[in-house]
């Protein structure tokens, strides 16, 4: 019985733990399927898009597969040296919990949390190259099992002209620790483009990704973001031999308040979405 208890927690604690360095935690990323690594306002693919935003406050809801709810806090500042606070949770409740023995009602009940705390630095040089260092602290917490993390990201991108940008970005270099055994992060490196299509007021990301976790390790996301006036379309869709999923979404600005939502498409996993709210200060 307690073998079983004990795979339910590692599960459970992978899905929450470090499988969430991986999740979008705000509803621009989201919608675009968590790619721009060239140049976009993603910081999550790719630390050096914080020269990107404007100083602002911003609130997350988020709502995960699965039924895993959370929310997103973060503040950036900053003119020539750029700062960015964030605070990020997850939080799966009531999980049944029935060991080896078919029964319609759970043996107990437990809850599952996630939170990770981290700040972003980032500067931009001779207005061509933007850089960016992320690290951030981590906690999980399942049923009577805690675990703690560290974890680093590093990016950079190239802006060749107005209409194009290449960027190289290399995430989770870090750990996650439980009481008797410490787990290095998957890897996450990449490399992206991003070209400005003025005549359709469209940007366009492309990004190839080295994904240690995965089989074949390899994965292909696109992105598109398209500008009316108060209004942005935008659409992703992120390829694997694993995982085929679309997203999409919309961004309304009007003067300084944004309200952002995004939405991704999973045929057997549910449809997550985020809702974001942005003040620009």
């Amino acid at each position: 019985m307690i073998r079983y208890i004990y795979i339910l927690i590692f599960n459970l604690i992978f899905c929450l733990g470090m499988e969430s360095t991986y999740l979008p935690n705000n509803a621009f990323q989201l919608a675009t399927s968590n790619s721009g690594i060239a140049n976009s306002k993603n910081i999550e693919i790719n630390s050096a898009s914080i020269n990107n935003i404007k100083n602002s406050f911003s609130f997350s809801s988020i709502t995960w597969y699965q039924g895993i709810k959370g929310g997103d806090i973060s503040y950036k500042w900053g003119v020539k040296n750029h700062h960015h606070l964030n605070l990020y949770t997850l939080s799966a409740n009531d999980i049944g919990l029935w060991y080896n023995i078919p029964n319609d009602d759970p043996v107990d009940l437990f809850d599952s949390h996630h939170m990770s705390a981290s700040y972003t630095f980032g500067k931009k040089i001779a207005n061509k190259i933007n850089i960016g260092l992320s690290n951030s602290i981590i906690y999980n917490q399942l049923y009577i099992d805690e675990s703690y993390g560290y974890n680093l990201d590093f990016g950079i991108s190239y802006l060749y002209n107005k209409n194009l940008s290449i960027g190289f970005s290399i995430n989770n270099l870090g750990f996650e620790k439980t009481k008797n055994s410490q787990i290095k992060y998957p890897i996450l490196a990449g490399i992206g483009a991003s070209i400005n299509i003025n005549s359709l007021k469209t940007r366009l990301n492309t990004d190839l990704i080295y994904d240690e976790r995965l089989s074949d390790n390899m994965v292909v996301k696109v992105s598109s973001i398209t500008k009316l006036p108060y209004l942005s379309l935008i659409a992703g869709y992120n390829y694997s031999n694993q995982k085929k999923e679309i997203s999409c979404g919309i961004s309304f600005k009007y003067r300084k308040v944004e309200f952002n939502y995004g939405v991704s498409f999973h045929s057997a996993l549910g449809n997550p979405t985020i809702l974001s709210l942005k003040y620009h200060i």
